[in-house]
């Protein structure tokens, strides 16, 4: 029974070793600066953070499922410089479209989501019937759209994008009519696409199975 248990914790201490590090440090950090677990620094940590939890959960289910995808931040940038552009002020003196009329604010988000719509189409066409590899599938097209990106970036003038319209301002802050707390939009859609995507794992018929397989 002892070497059974002795197993059992060498296991369990494999598995959730990260876990216990990352314990440590926090402990630690807390130690040294206790102002660490203010509301207004975790606030600021958790708004920094949605970005990139947002995309670890799409990619989160490619990995259990024995994909990935290595464009998925390249893709992130290229829907940030498109929609910059397009939400930038009338009145902005370097305005990239200086002839365009500021969109509004859900229809560059439909915009550029169906950008990200194409390429994921073109990875699932290219993997699916030409039978490459997700990951170099994606690492080709992470390069690709690199490019693209940056094509565009040098039409612009390369310059940083600036003057965007005070309605785009404030929605990016994440300032809703919920109340003061700072950036709660960010976390109110962190929380909503982590919702969606343990729904969708959820009702997959083969879940257990890539699960146990994964693990």
């Amino acid at each position: 029974m002892s070497a059974l248990n002795k197993k059992s914790f060498l296991t369990y201490l494999k598995e959730g070793g990260i876990y216990v590090v990352l314990l440590v440090l926090l402990a630690i950090i807390i130690f040294q600066d206790p102002t660490f677990l203010s509301l207004l620094n975790l606030s600021n940590i958790l708004t920094q953070s949605s970005v990139r939890i947002i995309i670890a959960l799409g990619v989160a289910g490619l990995i259990v499922t024995q994909g990935t995808d290595l464009s998925a931040g390249r893709q992130v940038g290229l829907a940030a410089v498109v929609a910059a552009t397009l939400l930038q002020s009338m009145d902005n003196a370097n305005k990239v479209f200086p002839e365009m009329a500021t969109m509004p604010i859900a229809l560059v988000i439909l915009i550029v989501c169906v950008i990200g719509a194409v390429i994921g189409l073109i990875n699932g066409l290219i993997i699916a019937y030409l039978n490459v590899t997700p990951f170099i599938t994606t690492l080709g097209t992470m390069i690709i759209v690199y490019g693209i990106n940056s094509l565009y970036y040098d039409f612009v003038g390369a310059s940083p994008i600036s003057g965007f319209d005070s309605g785009f301002s404030t929605f990016a802050q994440g300032f809703v009519a919920l109340g003061s707390f700072p950036s709660l939009l960010h976390h109110l859609l962190r929380v909503d696409c982590g919702g969606v995507c343990l729904g969708v794992m959820e009702q997959n018929p083969l879940r257990q199975e890539h699960f146990c397989h994964w693990r």
